[in-house]
Formats: structure tokens, C-alpha cells, sequence
């Protein structure tokens, strides 16, 4: 394929990646507010909306600045910031749906993931100070690290639902769990990334690695609007209940306060 037009098919993929996810994830937000599951996932529904309109606010940046200038740069910094929260905010929203049933391990697994946070937060936060640099490229490196930090927990959350799925009665068909599978898809694409950034690339290799992101978030895109249009049973809804898990609650029942 002569270089032209190689380069002609790589835009128009790359603005394809950028555009196309979030206009289904507009779809995906007026869905869930129909079927009123904004009511049910709350952070969840509120992600949509933010990163439908982070999204104009970058590209708008874009075209009426100087491309990936300076205005762009902020920007993507200020709405990075607060995806990235918003993420840290809905493992919690899955975790609490997951064990919603059990209020005896809910709280148990609830202050798990608050203090593996805050840990994260604290690392994070400590890492500006060791960084050289101006004052954006400072808050980029906490942030990026925050975001890696999102996907590694993203990432294990799934493999934890995979695990336990049957043991808690959770239908690979819910809600909850195609919001995990979403977002453990495009964490673990970035991990592989962040792995694959420390190997000797060639430029072309490296132009082909950034459309692996937004390649991902497409297909998490297309999961969380799967799983809206089936004609799937309440979310959090349990087929059975398992016996550890009345064994377990029951003995923390019996626990002494």
C-alpha cells in the first residue's frame, strides 16, 4: 500500500475510534435513563454524560486550536481528571451492587476497596513531588498513574466476577456485569499498552499501538449497549443463592460487635 494512502486510511481510523465510541455512548445514556437505570447506577450513568461531553470539549479544543497544542493539552488534563475519579468511583458502584444482597460482606468488601483507593491516592499524590517538569506535565504523570491504577483494580474486579459469578448468583447477562466486562476490556487493553510502550517500537508500530485505546473503548462501548438492548432481568438479581454465602453472612451474623 503506497505511503499516501496508508496515511489516508490511519486518519480516517483514527478519527473513527475518537468519534464513533462516543456517540454510541450518548445512545447508552439515554437508554439507561428510559429504562431508568441511571436510578440503579448512578456514577455509572453520570460517566456516560461526562465523557460524552469531555469528549466535545477536546474535540472542540482541537479544531479551534493549534491541534494538540497547549489549549488541548488542559483540556485533556481537566477531563481526565475527573474520568479518572469517576472510574475509582464506579468499581465502588459495582462492588456494592454485587454484594448488595449481603450486608454482612458488603461493608467488608465496601472498606477493601476505599483502602486500596486511598492507598493508590496517597502513591499517586507522593509522585508529583519526585517529578521534573512544568506544573501539566506534573499533574499528567499523577494522573496517568491514577488511571493505571483504575485498570489494574478494573482488570482484577473481572477476574473476580468471573470467579464468583455463580457463587453469588450473578447472571453473565446483567447490568452490573457488562459494566465490569467494559471496563476490564479496555484496562486491560491498556495495560497491555503501557507493557508493549517499553519494548523497542518502530514509528510505524508506535502509530499502530495508539489506536489499541480507543479500538478498546469502542468494543467496551458496544458491550454496555449489548447488554441495554437485550431483554435482560433486573440487575443484581440473584437465580439462586448460594450456600457459602449464607454460611459466611451467617457467621459474620454471629460475629460480636
Amino acid at each position: 500500500m503506497p505511503a499516501s494512502n496508508m496515511g489516508h486510511w490511519y486518519k480516517f481510523v483514527l478519527y473513527y475510534l475518537w468519534i464513533a465510541p462516543h456517540a454510541l455512548l450518548a445512545v447508552v445514556s439515554v437508554l439507561m435513563f428510559v429504562r431508568r437505570l441511571h436510578k440503579t447506577f448512578p456514577l455509572f450513568f453520570a460517566y456516560t454524560l461526562y465523557e460524552t461531553l469531555g469528549f466535545l470539549a477536546r474535540f472542540a479544543a482541537y479544531v479551534i486550536g493549534p491541534g494538540l497544542g497547549t489549549s488541548y493539552r488542559y483540556v485533556f488534563i481537566a477531563t481526565l481528571v475527573g474520568s479518572t475519579a469517576l472510574r475509582f468511583g464506579i468499581i465502588h458502584e459495582i462492588v456494592n451492587n454485587v454484594f448488595h444482597d449481603y450486608p454482612r460482606l458488603e461493608p467488608i468488601a465496601t472498606a477493601s476497596v476505599r483502602w486500596l483507593t486511598g492507598l493508590l491516592l496517597f502513591a499517586a499524590t507522593m509522585s508529583v513531588f519526585y517529578s521534573s517538569g512544568t506544573l501539566p506535565d506534573n499533574v499528567l504523570v499523577v494522573v496517568r498513574l491514577l488511571g493505571r491504577s483504575v485498570a489494574i483494580i478494573q482488570a482484577g474486579l473481572l477476574l473476580f466476577l468471573f470467579l464468583f459469578s455463580r457463587m453469588f448468583g450473578l447472571s453473565w447477562r446483567s447490568f452490573v456485569f457488562g459494566i465490569a466486562f467494559g471496563f476490564a476490556i479496555f484496562a486491560s487493553t491498556e495495560l497491555a499498552k503501557w507493557t508493549l510502550e517499553l519494548t523497542a517500537l518502530t514509528d510505524h508500530s508506535k502509530d499502530l499501538l495508539n489506536l489499541l485505546p480507543t479500538g478498546s473503548y469502542h468494543v467496551s462501548v458496544l458491550v454496555w449497549l449489548g447488554c441495554l438492548l437485550k431483554a435482560e432481568k433486573p440487575a443484581g438479581a440473584a437465580t439462586y443463592t448460594a450456600p457459602e454465602i449464607d454460611r459466611w453472612s451467617g457467621e459474620l451474623e454471629r460475629t460480636p460487635q
